[in-house]
This record gives structure tokens, C-alpha cells and sequence, in this order.
């Protein structure tokens, strides 16, 4: 955060995913007006363009930003501002953060989107800010991200933090990621991995309540149905979700082990469904950890909900807008 009597500057903060683009000027924690369109995933021209028009619709205002955050689902080289790898976006290998810089006139800075809601989350955490975070988005897949001394950690080129594809069963399920590995969170712990267990288990017992809503659907077993019927009070989901809380809670113990953070929060998705498993996840991590450790941490669902992607964003326009200055 700013000094205390200095104003936090205003910036803009770009959310982009493979079905939308948010946008909004931010000051501090505050947004003060946000934009939202489809995104256009038919070329990377498209992506620029749409990111680009969305920056436009607050550049031209009364108080204009003095920089540009953008989150993007990729890889990234960080130190070049270049998409090595994206999967939902069709910008792999485009210099992302130097082409927008030029149409825009303003610095822009670039990153993943998990490390930006890992950014948001630790000004917003209850007893926040927090220097020192770990922030885990459950949803179809795993993501993540670490904040240190109130910087986030991306490794030698932008590149560390793949939390998801850490392994916690040597012998476990593939990933059903981009991750050549087996037993990883995201083979145990995300919306694929319940789906997976969900259609062995609706195949080995066709009368269970499992396959009865998936033959609903007309399809097979979902990680929404195994939320509906763990609502109901269905053994075989509440089953699941004790399996898939056990898993997360090793997973913890190993980051709360390797970071010593002050909080892990957990975001994404079935985070709005925490209550079927994270007691069960922590219970597990703290009967893994190491004394000294487990009694300082605090395990917790995110604060920062759906807009932590343009906060995110925003707040790393303004910390690499001070770095810059200092260097």
C-alpha cells in the first residue's frame, strides 16, 4: 500500500479469459468503474484488439490511468512480457505487454492471472494486507500463486508456481491438465478429478443418486452433480469430497512446510462450495505440518471473489510502476 497521505494512483486492471474481458480503473482496493465484453478468440489479433478497446473506454477521461495491468490464463515469460504458452487465448508467442504498450501509450504490465489473485488477495485478507500468501484456485483445474514479502514469486522466468501440478500421490490419476505427471492437485483436487470419480462411481453403481442425475442430463457425471448430491446429504458424493479434501490438505502441508505463509487462501470456483471440504483439508494439513508451523497458519476461503483478477491486475500495474521507478 501507498504511504500514509499518498494517494494510491490510478490504473487500469484487464482480467482476460478464454470467454471474457474485464476491465476497470482501480485506486488501492477500490473499483471505480469496470467494463466487460466477450472475448474474441478467433486470432491474436482479435485478443490485442479486444484488450486494447476494453483499456480505450477509460483512457479518455477526466483523470487519465498512468498504467496498465493485465492477467491473462498463460505462461509467461515475465522479464519479456511474452506468452509462452496459452491454451484458452490464441496468443502464444506474441510480445503482449510491448504491443499494447504502443497502441495504448501507457506502460503495461503482464502476467498470469493467478498470480494476480494471489496479489488481490493478500490486500484483501481479513487482518490484510499479508506479505506473505499462498492462494490455490480450485475449479476445473488447479492453479496458483505465492506472494513473498509482498511480491509474487514467478521463479527463474516467470514460470514457478504451478501449484496444481504439484504431486501428492506418486502412484495417482493422470492429469487431465497439460501436465505430463500423475497425482498432482489438479489430477486430485479440481472439478475434472470429482467428474472422473464421479462417472467410475455412477459406472460400477447405476442406482446410485450419481448416476441418476447424470441420466438426468443426459450425459455423463459432472463435477456440478457431485456438488448437488453432496448438498443432499449423499454418502457416496460426501465420499468424494472427503477423498478430495484429504488430498488438498496434503497438498497444503507441503506449501505451508516450503513458505511458512502467513494465510493460504482458496479461490476459484468450488470455493463457493468450501464447506464440503476444506474442513477435511485442513484438518489434514495441520496433522502434516510441522508443529512450529501449523500453529501460526491460518487456512481460509479467498476474500477477494470474483473480481480478484482486476485487482490483481491493478495492483501489479502499481507495484511494477514503483519498481520501475526505484531502478
Amino acid at each position: 500500500m501507498s504511504s500514509p497521505g499518498e494517494q494510491e494512483p490510478l490504473v487500469v486492471g484487464v482480467d482476460v479469459g478464454g470467454t471474457k474481458i474485464v476491465a476497470g480503473t482501480v485506486r488501492g482496493t477500490e473499483v471505480i468503474d469496470s467494463v466487460e465484453q466477450p472475448t474474441d478468440v478467433s486470432s491474436a489479433e482479435a485478443v490485442l484488439s479486444g484488450i486494447e478497446a476494453a483499456v480505450r473506454e477509460f483512457t479518455e477521461r477526466d483523470e487519465a490511468p498512468t498504467a496498465v495491468g493485465i492477467g491473462v490464463p498463460s505462461q509467461i515469460d515475465f522479464a519479456a512480457g511474452r506468452i509462452l504458452a496459452s491454451v484458452n487465448i490464441p496468443v502464444t508467442g506474441v510480445p503482449l505487454r510491448e504491443d499494447l504498450s504502443e497502441r495504448l501509450g501507457l506502460p503495461v504490465h503482464l502476467d498470469n492471472d493467478a498470480n494476480c489473485a494471489a496479489l488481490a488477495e493478500a490486500e484483501l485478507a481479513e487482518h490484510g494486507p499479508v506479505r506473505h500468501l499462498v492462494m490455490l484456485t480450485l475449479g476445473t483445474g488447479v492453479g496458483g500463486g505465492v506472494v513473498i514479502d509482498g511480491q509474487v514469486f514467478r521463479g527463474a522466468s516467470g514460470l514457478g508456481a504451478e501449484l496444481g501440478h504439484i504431486v501428492v500421490q506418486g502412484d495417482g490419476p493422470e492429469c487431465p491438465g497439460s501436465c505430463p505427471s500423475r497425482g498432482c492437485l489438479e489430477a486430485l483436487c479440481s472439478g475434472q478429478a470429482l467428474a472422473r470419480d464421479a462417472g467410475a462411481l455412477a459406472a460400477a453403481r447405476p442406482d446410485s443418486r450419481l448416476a441418476e442425475l447424470a441420466r438426468e442430463r443426459g450425459g455423463p457425471p459432472a463435477g456440478t452433480d457431485v456438488v448437488v448430491a453432496a448438498e443432499e446429504g449423499d454418502p457416496d458424493a460426501l465420499g468424494l469430497f472427503e477423498r478430495f479434501g484429504t488430498w488438498l490438505g496434503v497438498g497444503m502441508a507441503g506449501l505451508l512446510n516450503a513458505f511458512e505463509p502467513e494465510l493460504i487462501a482458496v479461490g476459484g470456483g468450488l470455493s463457493r462450495v468450501a464447506e464440503l471440504y476444506l474442513p477435511r483439508a485442513e484438518a489434514e494439513a495441520r496433522a502434516r505440518v510441522l508443529p512450529a508451523i501449523e500453529e501460526r497458519a491460518r487456512i481460509a476461503v479467498a476474500r477477494s471473489g470474483a473480481g480478484a483478477g482486476l485487482l490483481g491486475a491493478a495492483r501489479l500495474a502499481v507495484l511494477e510502476g514503483r519498481r520501475v521507478e526505484r531502478t
